[in-house]
């Protein structure tokens, strides 16, 4: 035999030895009678319980089947069927469950990943936008929190001077090392506490961490450029009529912003967002070509939810820097021309306390700061307390900034012709807010009440001389060099229905507290004069000076109380006077007109509607008042009785007067006079209303 076919006799046997072991190889049979854990169990390596089906899969919600087992092989193999080319596909029905469990387990992790991924990405604006980072710890004037002189730190800074003035006159060598080491070590101690300190940390260590950055959606920066520039040429409203210092403020929050060397602050994005917002908001009701109008509307509104996010944050609330104080205080004018009283209330007195904690109030503390950064600083001062003040009269609350604790000065007047004036005009409105002040400390505070009619009325004649100066004074300040001298002189006009509408709230504390609900001649002719000022100054504003409208709503309508009007109303049930009537559907229609202005202004106008509807129906009726009217002194006086007496003062009234249909929707007139018009108390206006 030769050698080649020895090789070949040789290679069957190896090949089917290797045959035989792929067959050994293959599970084989359990014979076991014993029951077996469930192929879905196995794959998820838990306890199977052997029931059929088991708890697991019936919980898991998967189709339970009992492992199958596979045919053991019970004949050798043959040739054919052990040639690699031809293996049989020995596959069991539990071995197909599990592949079909693992496809079903792989597509539900990808259906996870894949909507996490969508989550993990960042919301993209469906128009272009610039995105920034701001760092919560990244705010620019940090400083320590002021302390006057009972605090312990002050006290700390006097005996330090007491303790180095008995140093340098002590003669005795030996100790000379010891005491200069410990004044030393003093000093130092001192230096620190002046430095902002984890003792003025404003979150508990326990609190949940907060992200260190966050990132901000912002108009795009041609957008902002082309803003920019128009500012340039004239300064827009937004800066001129809120008075802020700095004309160029915002071209240098937009630059730290938009091209930061250094991070930037939550607050500063927060400052940025608001002024963009009334700047757009502004320059969309405007036709440029340059800037599209539509545009600039949806830019004023990211910034406005911007804004609205920012100084709604905690950061902002609580930690003491200019920027948050200064977002404070627009935020506050923004809740005002919303019709949010009491988000205003709230901003300004956060504001306030921000405000304190670091001596904005003291003269000392701000004039340490470089002249611009000091008048920054008194000028968001005044801003505040000037809403605090118009507020408090007008709610009837304590203020948040008291007079007595407050020494810091008014901030420089511009040397520029053109804003010289509009700083004239607001230093006049801060004094007039420190008289509304006076006249709700000395006449409607808890003290105040206590006091005698007659020093009342002593107080009541001395602030009405006070506030007759002021209103000369005003209409003196020359104008004709200013910027928008016409809105300026429209301002200095609209301050009539100012003056006497706070003459009305003067006129309105002189009896006790015990007196009837009472209307004086002085007290009615005022309110009068302030709706008659009211119908000619919204009369001279046509239709066609939408922004005039809106300056007067925001700055001289929504910060008064509104109080002669219903002063008015109560005089015109009471005399069944016909003009005033007539007078107050005139002021209606005013309202009516710009009641699209804002929400405040839509507010204003249904409850002056809902007064008017009453008014015109009673005094068109034969019904008697049920107040006393005192013809010879045109004077009103109400007796102060409850509501269960308000079936005998008010009778029913005809259908055909208007009467009937009336009563299930107006509350008590009696117990109203009683409580919301009666002497010493407040008139609220509708700042306090919430009518149905």
């Amino acid at each position: 035999m030769d050698v080649s076919a020895r090789n070949r006799s040789t290679e069957k046997p190896k090949l089917a030895n290797r045959v035989g072991d792929r067959v050994s190889m293959q599970p084989r049979r359990d014979n076991s009678l014993l029951p077996k854990s469930c192929g879905n169990c196995r794959i998820r390596k838990i306890r199977c319980d052997k029931t059929s089906p088991c708890s697991s899969c019936q919980i898991a919600h998967l189709s339970c089947g009992a492992s199958s087992n596979i045919t053991p092989v019970e004949s050798h193999p043959t040739a054919d069927s052990a040639s690699p080319l031809a293996q049989p596909a020995l596959i069991s029905s539990c071995e197909e469950n599990d592949l079909s469990l693992i496809r079903e387990s792989l597509t539900e992790i990808k259906d996870r990943l894949a909507k996490l991924e969508r989550t993990c990405q960042p919301h993209k604006s469906p128009f272009e936008v610039s995105v920034v980072t701001t760092e919560r710890n990244a705010s620019s004037n940090l400083s320590a929190a002021f302390r006057n002189e009972p605090s312990f730190n002050d006290q700390s800074a006097q005996a330090s001077i007491s303790a180095e003035l008995s140093a340098e006159e002590a003669n005795i060598s030996e100790f000379d090392q010891e005491i200069q080491s410990s004044l030393t070590s003093l000093k130092l101690r001192l230096q620190a506490q002046s430095h902002p300190s984890s003792a003025n940390n404003l979150y508990f260590p326990c609190s949940s961490a907060r992200p260190t950055t966050q990132s901000v959606e912002l108009p795009p920066v041609p957008i902002v450029l082309a803003a920019l520039r128009k500012a340039t040429v004239k300064i827009p409203p937004v800066i001129l009529h809120n008075g802020f210092r700095d004309h160029l403020m915002l071209e240098t929050l937009c630059k730290k912003v938009y091209f930061p060397t250094r991070s930037c602050s939550k607050s500063e994005v927060t400052l940025v967002n608001g002024l963009l917002f009334y700047l757009l908001d502004n320059y969309s009701k405007e036709n440029d070509s340059d800037l599209s109008s539509s545009d600039c509307a949806t830019y004023a509104r990211l910034c406005e939810k911007n804004f609205c996010d920012g100084i709604q944050d905690y950061e902002c609330l609580v930690t003491p820097t200019l920027e948050n104080i200064q977002c404070l205080m627009m935020g506050a004018m923004k809740a005002q021309s919303d019709a949010r009283p009491a988000l205003c209330w709230t901003l300004v007195s956060t504001g306030a306390r921000l405000c304190q904690s670091l001596g904005y109030h003291r003269e000392s503390s701000v004039s340490l700061d470089s002249p611009p950064l000091a008048d920054a600083k008194r000028h968001v001062f005044w801003m505040l307390y000037m809403i605090d003040k118009i507020m408090s009269l007008n709610l009837g609350r304590a203020s948040s900034f008291p007079d007595y604790d407050i020494d810091v000065e008014i901030f420089a007047l511009n040397q520029d012709l053109r804003f010289c004036a509009w700083d004239k005009v607001l230093v006049a409105f801060i004094e007039l807010c420190r008289l509304q002040g006076q006249i709700y400390d000395e006449l409607y505070s808890a003290r105040a009440r206590r006091e005698l009619p007659e020093v009342r009325a002593r107080i009541i004649e001395q602030r009405a001389s006070s506030l007759f100066a002021w209103h000369v004074g005003l209409k003196k300040i020359e104008t004709h060099d200013a910027q928008d001298c016409n809105d300026l002189n429209l301002i200095i006009q609209w301050s009539d229905f100012f003056y006497y509408y706070i003459l009305t709230l003067l006129y309105g504390a002189k009896t006790s507290p015990a007196a009837a609900t009472h209307i004086s001649s002085k007290r009615y002719q005022a309110a009068r004069m302030a709706l008659q000022c009211h119908v000619e100054n919204c009369t001279q504003l046509s239709a066609d000076k939408t922004p005039s409208m809106r300056v007067y709503s925001g700055w001289i309508l929504l910060f008064s109380s509104f109080a002669p009007f219903l002063v008015v109303f109560t005089h015109s049930i009471a005399s069944h006077s016909q003009q005033d009537v007539f007078l107050l559907s005139q002021v209606l229609k005013t309202l009516e007109a710009g009641r699209s202005i804002s929400a405040a202004t839509n507010r204003l106008y249904e409850d002056c509607k809902a007064f008017l509807r009453f008014a015109t129906a009673f005094v068109g009726s034969t019904q008697n008042s049920f107040g006393s009217y005192n013809q010879e002194e045109d004077s009103v006086t109400f007796p102060l009785i409850g509501i269960g007496d308000y079936n005998t003062v008010m009778p029913d009234f005809d259908q055909a007067g208007g009467w009937e249909g009336m009563q299930d929707e107006l509350q008590p007139m009696s117990a109203f006079l009683g409580s919301y018009i009666g002497e010493n108390t407040l008139v609220n206006g509708h700042w306090n209303m919430d009518f149905l």
